[in-house]
C-alpha cells in the first residue's frame, strides 16, 4: 500500500513503457475510446496504469483469470485478452458499444460484460480482481465491493482516490427528479473504510492518507495503490 507521488512519476517517465507499448500496438479502431485518449494524454495516468497492469503485459508471464471492474478499453486491453482469461466488467458509459463489440469480433472472444458490478455473477473465482480509478468517488460503494469480491479472488488490486481539501459535486439522479450534492471522500473517510480490511492489505499504512502532499493532478486528488488478499483459490 502506498501513495503515488512526484518521485514515482519522475522515475516512471524516464522510460515511459506504457507510451512505448501504445506506440507499438495502437490500431485506428482503438483511438476513439475514452480510456485510450486519457491514457495517451496523461503521464500520471500512464504511470499508475503501469503499476496496476504492467506485469500483465509482459511476455511469458503466468496466464491469470482476471476481472477488471470499470477499467475501460485501451489498446492494451487487447493484449490482456490475448494473454489471459480477461473479463472487463464496465457499463462503458463514455463509449460506442458497437465499436467494442466489433473489437470482440476481431479477437473472436467475448470479454466485455455491460453490467453494474453489484449485479454481476460471482460464482466464478478470479486470480486477480482490479478496480483502477473507480473507488471511492466515481463509485462510493468501496466496502460493499470488497465484501462482494474478496471471497472470490486471490488478490484484489485497487487504486483509491481521495481529496484532502473539500471537494463536492452537484449531481442529478437518473432514476428520480432529484438534485444531489455529493461530498468527495477525504483521506480520513478512506482510512476508515480500508481499516476494516487491514489484515488483508499488503503493507498497510494509513498514516499518509491524512497527510498533505503535492498532487500529481490538476484537481488535487491523491491516489494510492492497495493490494488485498482474497479467499479465492
Amino acid at each position: 500500500m502506498f501513495r503515488f507521488d512526484h518521485q514515482h512519476l519522475s522515475e516512471y517517465l524516464r522510460t515511459d513503457p506504457v507510451a512505448r507499448l501504445l506506440d507499438d500496438i495502437l490500431r485506428p479502431e482503438d483511438k476513439p475510446f475514452t480510456s485510450q485518449r486519457w491514457l495517451r494524454e496523461s503521464g500520471p495516468k500512464r504511470m499508475i496504469f503501469h503499476y496496476v497492469y504492467g506485469a500483465l503485459l509482459e511476455d511469458g508471464g503466468e496466464r491469470l483469470r482476471i476481472l477488471d471492474v470499470g477499467g475501460g478499453y485501451t489498446a492494451l486491453t487487447r493484449t490482456m485478452v490475448e494473454r489471459h482469461g480477461y473479463t472487463l466488467l464496465d457499463p462503458m458509459v463514455h463509449d460506442d458499444h458497437d465499436a467494442l463489440h466489433r473489437i470482440e469480433s476481431q479477437l473472436a472472444h467475448r470479454f466485455w460484460i455491460d453490467e453494474d458490478w453489484m449485479n454481476a455473477d460471482t460464482l466464478q473465482s478470479f486470480d486477480l480482481v482490479i478496480a483502477n480509478d473507480l473507488f471511492p468517488n466515481v463509485d462510493q460503494r468501496l466496502e460493499l465491493f470488497l465484501e462482494k469480491f474478496l471471497p472470490f479472488s486471490r488478490t484484489v488490486l485497487l487504486t483509491v482516490t481521495y481529496y484532502n481539501s473539500p471537494r463536492y459535486y452537484h449531481a442529478k439522479r437518473i432514476d428520480a427528479d432529484e438534485l444531489l450534492t455529493v461530498l468527495a471522500w477525504d483521506g480520513r473517510r478512506t482510512k476508515d473504510a480500508l481499516g476494516r480490511f487491514e489484515e488483508r492489505i499488503s503493507s498497510p499504512d494509513f498514516d499518509f492518507l491524512t497527510e498533505d502532499c503535492p498532487s500529481l493532478f490538476e484537481n488535487e486528488r491523491q491516489v494510492c495503490l492497495v493490494s488485498l488478499r482474497g479467499d479465492g483459490v
